[in-house]
């Protein structure tokens, strides 16, 4: 399980550099082409463009997030895992946009685990 979570953890350190480099296309390429994604006050969206554009729609307000992994754990014979954490937002001042927790989904595509379903929301 160490193993899994230092994978996802590693997933998750590309995810924030490209969220604060405005890589959104990048970061859409985290997440599975079937993706599921489910912001806070929205419909679920579904596939990388939704990915990318609701993650490029937040970049004016947020410069900055931060994931912390709390527990992850394996589903289906290694294929799919779950992760839950938390996360902090950051204003490009360093002032807070927000703090939250969330539930990812991870599938296993080719031997790469990618986000497959994520569900987040602020405090």
């Amino acid at each position: 399980m160490a193993d899994l979570k230092a994978t996802i953890e590693a997933c998750n350190v590309k995810f924030m550099e490209r969220y604060s480099s405005g890589d959104m296309k990048g970061l859409s390429e985290l997440y599975t082409e079937d993706c599921q994604f489910m912001p806070p006050g929205s419909e679920t969206k579904t596939g990388r463009k939704a990915v990318e554009e609701a993650f490029g729609a937040m970049k004016p307000g947020v410069a900055k997030i931060t994931l912390n992994t709390e527990e992850v754990g394996g589903i289906s014979e290694g294929d799919v895992a779950f992760e839950r954490g938390n996360f902090t937002m950051s204003k490009e001042d360093g002032s807070s946009a927000g703090v939250g927790k969330y539930l990812v989904i991870w599938k296993n595509v080719g031997g790469v685990y990618h986000l497959h379903i994520d569900c987040f929301n602020t405090n």
